[in-house]
């Protein structure tokens, strides 16, 4: 009998390789036999989910699934036997081996592929633990040192005790050793690896971006960068876990050098180092560090969150930075980086000695710092300026820093006996305030409709007004609302018209946010934006907004 399977999707990359047929596609595969469905059907065929959990020998012409450890007793077998555009199937169990892909474009994968279920991932665990193994030599988990390029995936397993692969006198890549290789590495837990370079993983000196997804990194120790270091590499590092990993010098969780990582959307906390940069520390090159929380990690010496020197044309935007603690530089630490900092959110971080929040230093590049909240530093300025230090600081809220919100910035920050700004709040002349932030919660920070920050962000920012009202806030997130919905109802209409009226002539509540009833977006709420509203409504007239 042969059953002509559809197959996962490429993401997970089985018999889906670049290298597996002539054009690229892959070929269906011809199955014998099968032992029991015992995995839910998710997002695959049912042919090709009961298959797969057989346990069987998979054939094809050009794609074959080994399956450990019925048609091999070790993974690193499976992987000798294996040809570009192969998957090795390991079902749950404790594998004691150190695996190396030889160069090879295949997916080593858990049964985590098709049933999704994390506990999979904890169930699926490969062992470098060399008192068991058998060797005394320091080695990682898994070894990417042939060229491999992104047809090279590992997914779904707990790699753990690995000590790294050992390079002159170092070693590096505890748990993944990436040498001139650009694999896909996705949905491990990557957990209490040592090395000297990245307990977790190592990359160094590739042509293209690993890309290192979805990932949990646990308790994994280094000299330098914790979890994950690369040099001369610029992995692309989305959507992990990063907990309790520890480095003695730089980088609690992630170290870089001479590269550009692209950071977005992790969970960096609790990460430690005696060095500089408790969550994430970077010397030379460039990062786009987004839209990630960097909580709680802590460093003896500079920058707590993050530190950065020498960076040029970095973008450091929309990251939460909250309770993290540092000599100097308790949420970052910038020296000599021209880095846009913008639409971040840096609240209750602390230094013993200076900059609670963020801490500038050195005289030849200088930051742009814009669309912050920084507040509530235990201890330690706001922002603190040294070393000739002159970033551009406008469009910011400052409040409640204990040591106070600016020390030793440009001439006139902070002066806001200057003016008001979009919102009539006192601003100095770079628009900078020192307001409440109003927060509706604790947790992620989101502003609350009369939150100061609220369309208080640089104009020259794109903001669509169908969600963001007139202008970008400050801070890490928009508060959804639209222009022209008066009394907040998320509908335009008769309503709202009735409510801007009671507002201005029978004194009644103001629309919140304010700019809610700001139809013409010129920054006040009058007669003007009832007129809008009624052209808008009954003489086909340009939306609010427009």
């Amino acid at each position: 009998m042969v059953l002509h399977l559809i197959l996962p999707p490429a993401e997970y990359g089985v018999g889906s390789n670049k290298r597996a047929g002539p054009q690229g596609k892959a070929e269906a595969i011809c199955v014998s036999g099968i032992r029991k469905p015992d995995v839910p059907m998710r997002s695959f065929s049912i042919i090709l989910f009961l298959a797969i959990s057989c346990g069987l020998h998979f054939q094809s012409c050009h794609a074959t699934i080994i399956c450990v450890p019925d048609d091999s007793s070790t993974i690193q077998a499976g992987i000798d036997g294996a040809s570009d555009g192969d998957t090795v199937l390991v079902s749950k169990g404790l594998y004691y081996e150190r695996i190396n892909f030889l160069g090879k474009g295949i997916l080593v994968a858990s049964s985590f592929i098709l049933d999704q279920d994390t506990n999979t991932i904890d169930s699926t665990i490969i062992d470098a633990d060399t008192e068991v193994i058998g060797t005394s030599d320091t080695g990682s988990v898994v070894c990417f040192v042939s060229g491999e390029d992104s047809a090279s995936k590992i997914t779904g397993f707990t790699l753990r005790n690995g000590r790294g692969l050992m390079s002159t006198e170092w070693s590096s890549g505890g748990g993944i050793v990436c040498f001139s290789s650009s694999p896909q590495i996705s949905h491990n837990r990557i957990s209490n690896n040592t090395a000297f370079y990245g307990g977790g993983i190592c990359c160094s000196y590739t042509d293209f971006p690993p890309l290192i997804t979805k990932n949990r990194f646990l308790e994994n120790y280094a000299a330098v960068g914790g979890a994950i270091i690369c040099e001369g590499s610029s992995p692309l590092v989305t959507d992990n876990e990063f907990f309790d990993n520890r480095a003695d010098n730089k980088g609690g969780a992630i170290f870089f050098k001479i590269c550009s990582p692209v950071i977005i959307g992790n969970h960096v906390e609790t990460n430690t180092t005696d060095g500089n940069g408790g969550g994430i520390c970077g010397h030379s090159g460039s990062v786009t560090l987004m839209g990630n929380r960097i909580v709680q990690n802590s460093c003896l010496t500079k920058g707590g969150g993050l530190y950065c020197a020498a960076l040029d044309s970095s973008a450091l935007g929309y990251n939460l930075f909250y309770q993290n603690s540092a000599e100097n530089g308790g949420g970052m630490y910038i020296h000599n980086c021209s880095a846009l900092i913008s639409n971040n959110t840096v609240v209750g971080n602390s230094s013993s000695q200076g900059g609670g929040g963020i801490l500038c230093g050195g005289s030849v590049y200088h930051p742009s710092i814009t669309n912050n909240i920084i507040g509530f530093s235990p201890s330690g300025e706001g922002i603190r300026c040294e070393g000739n230090s002159s970033p551009y600081i406008s469009y910011n809220d400052l409040w409640d820093n204990a040591s106070g919100n600016f020390f030793g910035c440009p001439a006139g920050v902070g002066d806001t006996s200057w003016g008001d700004n979009f919102n009539c709040t006192p601003s100095d002349t770079f628009y900078n305030i020192i307001q409440d932030p109003l927060f509706a919660d604790t947790v992620n920070f989101k502003l609350s409709c009369n939150s100061p920050c609220v369309d208080a962000g640089d104009p020259s920012y794109f903001v669509s007004p169908d969600s963001g009202g007139c202008r970008i806030d400050l801070g890490t997130g928009e508060y959804p609302y639209i222009l022209g919905d008066a009394d907040s109802d998320s509908a335009i209409g008769m309503g709202d018209m009735i409510f801007l009226i009671n507002y201005l002539f029978a004194y009644d509540t103001p629309p919140c946010p304010y700019h809610g009833g700001d139809i013409n977006c010129d920054g006040i709420v009058d007669i003007a934006d009832v007129v809008c509203f009624i052209n808008c409504l009954f003489i086909a007239g340009s939306p609010p907004g427009g």
